[in-house]
């Protein structure tokens, strides 16, 4: 070899004598001049490796960027396991210091990274002339600059570890005094390397371990640590490129850190290194590159490894004697810390709220403020899907526990058996994230909170939103009617077959109230043949105890976790957007999806009596409709909807026209009833029960009041005997000229015969 290239070890082999394959088809290709421009000058054998070294020629230009030859000294190793990428070595002893080479323990000869895929994707394609132009190629762009391009991200400082080590957050934020850890084994990776997990929480009884010291260094040039340091000499040597005195930073801490608590001499230690990154030299810094130094492993002939105790001798900061720390005035600039080896540690940090919103697609995320109501099936696939995306900031709310059949369909595990289902759900969220909780949880029964009344009060009133996922309908009305709170409501609920997913929102200023909302939806249910079959049962109900009410449906996880996601996806857009929304995703037997869009209409809500109607102008305009289709004669019908008779309410919701036989003229109506009670009973079904009869409705002529004549007047007082027989108002509608609508609620005084009456426009 000449003086200006580095020699290659093992002995001489012939091509045709070489045992590795690979090894052997790149020598005798060489040999037989069939890889053009490139030139075979020797091949050897060194133990379980053979090397081919040949000379490649480069196309290079006049002006260069970085030093590369037209002709260059390339060998490449190939071991016999063939498991890892032939090691490919520049043997030119001035070749330059460039990016994309291999950190390894000696900076020379310089290794190339060539590739950017895993070798056992690699080897489907490989080829010995690939192998050659692949060489000559990475060679030509180093040359001119464009190797790495501008857009690229900048090269790591160090790429070879030995273990994987997973750190708090905090310990960035770290000053000059000792940041405890507790260090726990995870098991190794699929390279066998160790798994290393820390955390600044300790377990009960059990000391930390290890402690990290941070040092933040000075910017670095990416792509310039080009050999692997295996002692904190070598390691603080490479740091002062960076203008950094690791060793007398470290020394100060030591002896810091001993005069406040000698109980760290016990600890092992660990150097986090903080290097911001830029890509050349002028330029701005880009990233920030975090390793980790696990200080005290074993030289070869040591013996055990160092915790702090050694490690402060070693440099030089005390003495031992004895067993007994003895301090030095000044350092030992003598001892610079040549035994102590260490090892590198790749470092990730535990995943944070802003990380996991940025992995999500949110790179700027709301933290907005829910309390979520009911976390069974689809509440707790909603609520996690939303916690691992860093959405919110929660407060859990349900009194309920984990049993083993929950288990089928819920985001909590065997594990959780018994436990109360917010506080798990809680646990999990908030330990997936490091920072600050961003789930509490508060087990209570919204319906009957008994002692814990006043903090479900709190948590209502102190939140942006309230998220109903309880699939009951009395926690839907307390949510919507007895709540006292600006927070906007929204509420998402699978239907019995777990089919179709329903979403209702309403407005920022809660002008469309979640009641009105629900009702609304039911009446496209009875209406929208898209929605055929929305509320339909399935059969399979399955006992999990003992008890009359120990019964819970069939639904198959599969709908559950797609509309999970599905509603994931749309509370992140609903709860920050101040419109209302009603929608339905429809699933199909083919895996398909369908979204069906319920356009909110105006609510009108309005006191008669002790009663309050709630209706909306949608109604309005299919009753005008109606009394359009049948002028100048007037028409009638039945009035569809439902009552709360906790709170008073009466919701008119929809209406059927007149029956065939009914009798119409223009100054008279009379309703008949062929077909009326199979259409009353269909749209009860198709509702799953929701809506039902609760009054009548007839128009009046073109320029005639809506006010009750006296044959309305007996009409009404049949009608308020009619449903006083179950205990319920009665309710009349007049419909007019556009914009004049009336409605009367009639009720019979408890024991009395008085007919009360209330009327207005609505």
């Amino acid at each position: 070899m000449s003086d200006d290239f580095f020699g290659v070890p093992g002995d001489p082999v012939p091509p045709e004598d070489l045992r590795i394959p690979k090894a052997r088809d790149l020598a005798l290709r060489l040999k037989a001049t069939q890889i053009q421009f490139a030139t075979l000058v020797e091949c050897r054998r060194a133990g379980d490796v053979e090397l081919v070294v040949f000379d490649v020629d480069v196309e290079v230009p006049q002006v260069v960027v970085h030093q590369i030859h037209p002709s260059e000294r390339i060998s490449v190793g190939f071991s016999e396991a063939d498991t890892r990428i032939p090691q490919v070595h520049a043997l030119r002893k001035d070749f330059p210091e460039v990016p994309h080479l291999n950190l390894q323990a000696e900076e020379y000869p310089r290794s190339l990274c060539l590739y950017d895929q895993r070798y056992e994707e690699l080897k489907r394609h490989w080829t010995s002339p690939r192998l050659v132009h692949r060489i000559r190629e990475w060679l030509a762009l180093t040359a001119t600059g464009d190797l790495h391009r501008r857009d690229q991200p900048l090269e790591p400082l160090l790429v070879d570890f030995v273990g994987h080590l997973v750190l708090p957050n905090s310990v960035l934020n770290a000053t000059s005094a000792p940041e405890r850890l507790f260090v726990g084994g995870t098991g190794p990776d699929a390279m066998g390397r160790p798994f290393l997990v820390a955390k600044t929480s300790v377990p009960e009884g059990v000391k930390p371990n290890l402690i990290a010291s941070v040092h933040r260094c000075s910017a670095q040039t990416h792509g310039t640590i080009r050999r692997r340091p295996t002692t904190f000499k070598e390691l603080a040597d490479l740091v002062s490129e960076t203008g950094t005195d690791l060793t007398d930073e470290l020394r100060h801490r030591l002896r810091e850190w001993h005069g406040s608590d000698p109980t760290v001499l016990e600890s092992h230690l660990l150097l986090v290194l903080v290097l911001p990154k830029r890509r050349d030299d002028a330029g701005a810094i880009e990233t920030v590159e975090t390793w980790a130094f696990y200080l005290g492993v074993p030289l070869p002939g040591s013996g055990d490894d160092l915790r702090i105790r050694k490690i402060g001798e070693e440099l030089g900061v005390w003495v031992l004697q004895n067993g007994q720390v003895g301090r030095l005035l000044s350092f030992d600039a003598t001892k610079a810390g040549e035994k102590v080896g260490l090892d590198v540690l790749n470092v990730s940090f535990h995943l944070t709220h802003l990380l996991a919103a940025a992995l999500n697609g949110r790179p700027s995320p709301k933290d907005s403020k829910i309390v979520a109501v009911g976390l069974g099936a689809l509440g707790s696939q909603v609520f996690m899907n939303l916690a691992r995306a860093g959405f919110g900031r929660w407060t859990l709310v349900d009194n309920d526990h984990l049993m083993p059949h929950n288990v089928a369909r819920h985001a909590l595990d065997v594990r959780f058996l018994g436990r109360n289902k917010a506080e798990a759900l809680a646990l999990i969220a908030n330990a997936n994230l490091d920072g600050p909780e961003m789930a509490s949880p508060l087990p209570v029964d919204v319906l009957l909170p008994r002692d814990r009344r006043d903090e479900l009060v709190a948590a209502f009133q102190s939140t942006e939103v309230l998220l109903d996922m309880s699939a009951s309908v009395g926690v839907a009305r307390v949510l919507a009617a007895d709540v006292e709170s600006s927070a906007k409501r929204v509420s998402v609920f699978l239907t019995p077959s777990g089919r179709d997913l329903v979403l209702l929102a309403e407005d920022a200023d809660r002008k469309h109230r979640l009641d009105a909302l629900e009702m609304q939806y039911y009446r496209t249910v009875a209406n929208d043949d898209r929605l055929s079959g929305h509320f339909d049962l399935v059969e399979g109900q399955q006992r999990f105890g003992q008890s009359c009410r120990d019964i819970t449906s069939s639904l198959p996880q599969h709908l559950v976790g797609l509309h999970a996601a599905t509603a994931a996806r749309e509370l992140r857009q609903v709860v920050t957007t101040p419109q209302p929304a009603i929608a339905v995703w429809r699933a199909d037997d083919a895996g398909g999806i369908r979204r069906i869009d319920i356009a909110p209409r105006a609510g009108v809500r309005q006191k008669f009596g002790k009663w309050t109607v709630v209706t909306d102008d949608g109604l309005a305009e299919k009753l005008a409709a109606l009394r359009n289709e049948r002028l100048p004669n007037e028409t009638g019908g039945v009035l569809l909807g439902s009552f709360d008779q906790e709170r008073s309410i009466v919701y008119i919701v929809d209406a059927l026209s007149s029956p065939p036989d009914s009798k119409e003229w223009p100054t008279l109506y009379i309703r008949g009833s062929k077909g009326l009670s199979d259409a009353v009973e269909s749209v009860r079904r198709r509702t799953h029960e929701m809506l039902e009869y609760i009054g009548e409705w007839h128009s009046h002529p073109r320029g005639y009041s809506t006010a009750a004549s006296s044959d309305d007047l007996q009409v009404f007082a049949w009608l308020t005997a009619l449903m006083e027989s179950d205990g319920l108002p009665a309710v009349m509608m007049i419909v007019g000229d556009p914009g004049r609508t009336s409605c009367y609620v009639g009720v019979v005084d408890a024991g009395e015969s008085l007919l009360q009456i209330a009327g207005g426009s609505t």
